[in-house]
This record gives C-alpha cells, sequence and structure tokens, in this order.
C-alpha cells in the first residue's frame, strides 16, 4: 500500500480532480481523501454545474481527472461523461456506481467511461483506478509530445529536402552554361585544325563532367518529365554513343572497339533518355575501370530472338555483383565517383523489364550485357 500511495502522490502532484457526487458528505470525504494527492479540488452536486466549472478551467491545459457518481438524478454520469469526451476525446473519467446493473456498465463503455468503482468505495480500489487513469493521461501525454517532436522533425526534413533539391537544381543549372561552353570551344579548335594532348585531355574531362551532369540531370527530373518512348535504331544510336566517348577512353589509353553480331536488327521501342543512361554509365564505368592499355569491346546482337547490349572490359574482378547497382555503393575508393550512374542504369533496367547478365571473370574480363524485350 505504501508503494502504491508514494506513486499515486507522484503522478497526481502536477494534475487536478473533478469530483461529482450528489450526496454531499460523501462528496466531501472524497475531496478530502484525495486533498493528499492532488493541489487543486474541484466539487460539483449536478451535471451542469460539473460542466460548467469543465468549461471553464479547459483552457488551463492542465491534466485533469473527473470522478463522477453514476446516479445523479435526472442528468447522470454517463450524461456528463458524453458532454465532457465531446469537448476532449482522451479526457479520462473514473465511474462510481452502487448498482452492477449490465446495461449501465455497457452504455458506460460506449460512452468512454475509463475505470469503474463500486460503492461502497474502498480505498484500495479507488487508489487502485486513479493511479491506472493517471499512468494513462502520463502516457498519453508523452505520445503527444513525442507525436510532435516526430511531426516537427519530418517538417524539417521536408524543408531541408525542398532547400536541397533547389540547391541540386541551381547548381546542375550553373554547371551547364560553362561546360558547354567548354565542349563549344573545344569542338572550334578542332575545327580549326589545332590538335594536342591537352586538349584531348581537356575535351575527355569535359565529357565526364557531361555525363556526370547528365546523371544529376536524370535523378532531378525522371520522376517529372514524361516518359516518351519512340522506335529507336541501337545501332546508330549505340555507335553515336561510342563515339562520343571515343576521346575520353584515347585520353584513358583504351581502345573502343564496337561490333554487330547479326544483320538488320530491329528497333526497339524505348526512350531515348533512358537508353543513354544505361549505355554512357556502362560506357563510363568500363573506362573507370579497365586496366591500362586495353580495349573495352562494345557488341550489339540478338541472344534467343531479343536484343542485347554488352561492354566488355578487363579490369578488377566485381566482388560484389548483388551490390553494383547499389546507389553510393562503389567497389574501389579509388576510382572516384559517386556511385550512381550503375544505381541508375538498375532502377532503370527494373522499370523497363530490361535484364541484366553481370560476369566478370578473370580471364575473360567483366561483362555487362542487357537484353531487351521485343
Amino acid at each position: 500500500m505504501k508503494n502504491l500511495l508514494k506513486s499515486l502522490k507522484e503522478l497526481a502532484k502536477d494534475k487536478n480532480i473533478l469530483i461529482v457526487e450528489d450526496e454531499f458528505l460523501i462528496l466531501e470525504s472524497l475531496a478530502l481523501l484525495l486533498s493528499n494527492f492532488f493541489p487543486r479540488i474541484y466539487k460539483a452536486q449536478n451535471v451542469d454545474s460539473a460542466f460548467e466549472i469543465y468549461k471553464n478551467i479547459a483552457d488551463e491545459k492542465i491534466p485533469m481527472v473527473i470522478i463522477t457518481d453514476i446516479n445523479l438524478g435526472v442528468k447522470t454520469g454517463i450524461d456528463l461523461t458524453y458532454l465532457v469526451k465531446g469537448m476532449n476525446p482522451e479526457q479520462k473519467v473514473i465511474a462510481i456506481s452502487g448498482t452492477e446493473n449490465r446495461d449501465i456498465f455497457i452504455e458506460s463503455i460506449r460512452c468512454g467511461v475509463d475505470r469503474f468503482v463500486l460503492k461502497p468505495i474502498g480505498k484500495h480500489e479507488l487508489f487502485n483506478a486513479l493511479l491506472s487513469v493517471l499512468q494513462k493521461i502520463d502516457y498519453d501525454l508523452e505520445l503527444k509530445k513525442n507525436r510532435k517532436l516526430l511531426e516537427d522533425s519530418k517538417e524539417y526534413a521536408i524543408k531541408l529536402l525542398a532547400e536541397q533539391d533547389q540547391f541540386l537544381k541551381n547548381a546542375i543549372h550553373e554547371i551547364h552554361t560553362p561546360l558547354a561552353i567548354i565542349i563549344t570551344n573545344v569542338d572550334l579548335l578542332r575545327m580549326i585544325g589545332i590538335q594536342n594532348e591537352s586538349l584531348n585531355s581537356i575535351e575527355a574531362g569535359a565529357r565526364i563532367i557531361q555525363n556526370s551532369y547528365e546523371d544529376m540531370t536524370y535523378l532531378m527530373k525522371h520522376d517529372r518529365i514524361p516518359d516518351i518512348k519512340t522506335n529507336i535504331d541501337p545501332v546508330s544510336f549505340i555507335r553515336a554513343r561510342v563515339q562520343y566517348f571515343n576521346c575520353i577512353a584515347e585520353v584513358n589509353q583504351l581502345v573502343l572497339s564496337f561490333r554487330v553480331g547479326h544483320p538488320n536488327l530491329p528497333t526497339i521501342y524505348f526512350s531515348e533518355l533512358k537508353l543513354s543512361r544505361i549505355v554512357d554509365n556502362t560506357l563510363s564505368n568500363a573506362i573507370k575501370y579497365s586496366n591500362r592499355p586495353s580495349e573495352i569491346a562494345i557488341i550489339i546482337g540478338l541472344q534467343k530472338e531479343k536484343i542485347f547490349f554488352e561492354v566488355r572490359n578487363h579490369g578488377p574482378i566485381i566482388q560484389e555483383k548483388k551490390k553494383i547497382f547499389q546507389r553510393f555503393y562503389r567497389e574501389s575508393e579509388q576510382k572516384g565517383g559517386y556511385g550512381l550512374g550503375l544505381s541508375i542504369v538498375g532502377q532503370i533496367c527494373e522499370e523497363e523489364n530490361v535484364k541484366i547478365e553481370l560476369t566478370s571473370r578473370a580471364i575473360r574480363g567483366t561483362a555487362f550485357r542487357y537484353i531487351f524485350e521485343k
């Protein structure tokens, strides 16, 4: 009992109580008993005065317990419970009843009474009911506090993501103009016959940045732009991408060889944007991880009447084939990059039902093969 009283005192010290009882002597004795625990006690002998008190102190925001007799005359404790629960569904109510009438209990449960105490009121039963209700009040307050913290954190995260999104948009936009200037001036220098290793390195570096720029643009916009598909000639499309990467390969002492395995290959119905991300990121990855000097083989052909595109190179063996298409995963920290390119490829292949076959062996090298549905 001592522990019960101690817990009750601790839980009640920052809460108020409203006692509603039409028998004056019982009302006063309950108020006297509970004044040992609660700092403030409100008393009422009928529903109207009790509800008036409740409305007047509702703005104080101090947690409150209501103890009400069921039988209060014309208006009952059940009526009072309906009223206070209408104002505050979380309000805790302990009902006192001198009868075990089943219908009264059912109606009390329906209106939201939290605990029952039968007359004649025993201290132990009353204290246990109060302890249970007070613990529930503290639990609800803590839950509400945590929910508020969670909502604030969510709002902050959303704001942070929006700011990050805007920053990336601005950064991508800022990159585009100087990058376009570099590539355009490289082309102009080529047109007037200037050829040297420095210019080759500038062009290769600019095109590497261009590929990263295209990746970032795709990540920013892929879920906001229409997925336009057309019939694409895979041979001419991939040949153009290979030519684009030739200067990068040459600077890295690599040779890109392009082979078509079957004549008159059919077109594929695909998004040019998505196909360019598959081809460009696979070629970029092969260049990054190839031994110097060596050859990178690009092959287009048919596999069981389905078009495939393959890039094969010789370099480090891929140890974690299942992780290679995960975002931010990199087999080697020494090669730079952000682990985004192949994750974009994996995402596109999953969206478009493109099968990926990845092999990586010491003698035959590493091969990424993409098989397109008809």
